[in-house]
């Protein structure tokens, strides 16, 4: 389960689809959604019941989506409710749980020309991060084909980080090996395989 965090639709979706898309290409069924409700719009005061319902609804489609692939989500939940203002404090647990339990939190900042309203979304996104503790890799670009290319890398080297933790003998790695001189689609399968198993335990929410 991979979370792609923004402000603006227009970064985060195809980013998500462009990944989905990746790891097709190597061999990983992967499932694009991108059907969250709009949140970009300050139109009208937010409602936190309502924020709070569809934050459980989309969780129920996350869910149910990684039954059978790896999901890459254009935003999350708890992005939901950062996005609409819902305090903090009003956030269930289940679902900062479930948040923690992703296998990764990708956040695109707003580009230099993004307006007022994208730069507050964007500072309640940050805000909800910091607020649960939850880590994240910021990603930089100027478009989509720099968003995915060093969203990519930081995929890579966090699982070059954890391959390099303590862990089961089944999970070692030889210390040279890397994806961005290998590029052997075979073992970024096997690598991918195997923090999809460890992340689809019911622990991980």
């Amino acid at each position: 389960m991979i979370a792609v965090w923004s402000a603006s639709t227009a970064d985060r979706e195809p980013l998500v689809d462009a990944l989905a898309r990746r790891f097709m290409q190597r061999g990983i069924k992967a499932i694009a959604l991108a059907g969250m409700a709009p949140i970009d719009t300050f139109e009208r005061p937010p409602a936190p019941a309502d924020a709070l319902a569809r934050a459980q609804a989309w969780r129920t489609r996350i869910d149910q989506a990684r039954h059978d692939a790896l999901v890459v989500v254009a935003g999350s939940p708890i992005a939901l409710l950062a996005q609409r203002g819902v305090p903090v404090e009003s956030w269930p647990p289940s679902l900062v749980a479930a948040e923690r339990g992703h296998a990764f939190t990708l956040l695109l900042p707003p580009q230099d020309t993004a307006g007022h309203d994208e730069q507050v979304l964007d500072g309640r996104l940050r805000a909800g991060f910091a607020a649960i503790g939850l880590p994240c890799a910021v990603i930089h670009g100027r478009d989509a084909t720099q968003h995915l290319s060093r969203a990519w890398s930081a995929l890579q080297a966090g699982l070059d980080a954890r391959e390099e933790a303590p862990a089961t003998p089944r999970h070692l790695r030889a210390p040279a090996w890397n994806c961005e001189r290998c590029s052997d689609p075979d073992c970024e399968h096997r690598l991918f395989t195997d923090l999809i198993a460890a992340r689809q335990t019911p622990a991980a929410g």
